[in-house]
Parts: C-alpha cells; sequence; structure tokens
C-alpha cells in the first residue's frame, strides 16, 4: 500500500532503524519505544493484521520475533520479554500493516504501555550497538530449528 508507513520503510522510503532484513522479513526500532531496545517485526509484504497474513509468512515473522526474545534473555540480560501483536482498532493496532512487538523489560513492569515515549537519536544508537550480534542471531536460530 502506497500509504502505509511500514510499506514505507520496508521499501527504503521512510526513516527508521534497521535492525534486521531477511526472509521477507524486516525488524526496526519502535519510534515510540516503552522500553530501550522496543523492536517492530513485519513481512515485506503488505498485510493488514495477522487474520489476513498467510501462515507461511505469519511464521516467519514470529520465527524472527521468537529469535530476537532469546537474544534479549540470553545475550543482553533482559528480565524479561513481551512479544505480541494487536489485531483491529479494538485491540489496540494503529499502523495496520502486520507487525509483532518485540519489548524488552529490564525490570519489573509498571504498566503495559508506560513509558511510551519518542525515540531519540541518542536511545536509537545505544539500542542498535546493544544489538549488534541479534543478525547473526537469528540466522543461527533460524536454520538450526528449520523455521526458513
Amino acid at each position: 500500500m502506497s500509504d502505509c508507513i511500514f510499506c514505507k520503510i520496508v521499501k527504503g522510503e521512510a526513516e527508521s532503524y534497521i535492525v534486521y532484513k531477511g526472509h521477507g522479513v524486516t525488524v526496526f526500532l519502535d519510534k515510540f519505544p516503552v522500553s530501550k531496545g522496543h523492536l517492530l517485526v513485519v513481512p515485506d509484504e503488505h498485510y493488514e493484521s495477522i487474520h489476513d497474513t498467510p501462515l507461511s509468512k505469519a511464521c516467519k515473522v514470529w520465527a524472527v520475533a521468537s529469535a530476537i526474545a532469546k537474544y534479549y534473555r540470553t545475550k543482553v540480560g533482559a528480565s524479561g520479554v513481551n512479544v505480541l501483536t494487536n489485531s483491529g482498532s479494538d485491540a489496540g493496532q494503529v499502523i495496520f500493516h502486520f507487525h509483532v512487538h518485540v519489548i524488552p523489560r529490564w525490570g519489573p513492569m509498571r504498566g503495559f504501555f508506560a513509558g511510551r515515549h519518542s525515540l531519540t537519536e541518542e536511545e536509537a544508537q545505544e539500542a542498535l550497538n546493544m544489538l549488534s550480534g541479534v543478525k547473526d542471531f537469528i540466522e543461527e536460530e533460524l536454520s538450526r530449528e528449520g523455521c526458513v
């Protein structure tokens, strides 16, 4: 869709901090994170929500999200990670391009979306540094698990 911000990010037509791109999936920093390293995992093709995404595409998105959650827990030391999607406006979906949030938690949660703020350049660079090994980790996880 020509007016979808996530489609524009995938195509490189909108500014973003891309963390990973491969297997028809793109991962980038959320512009309004609830914690440092809050990521969005999206299929490169446009689907409105989980309900109209072909299972083969959804599996890849979830596999990448799962690998990132594992990376946060085992390699970076997050004390917890939320992995979720919203489907429909009543569920809180704002951008109607299927996406999965991967939200690392660095201590007790104060509320699910408490702390949401605009991403700063400094925070983005800190998150990108923290995620410097995630590309290789994702590829290893996907190949070991036979997901691709």
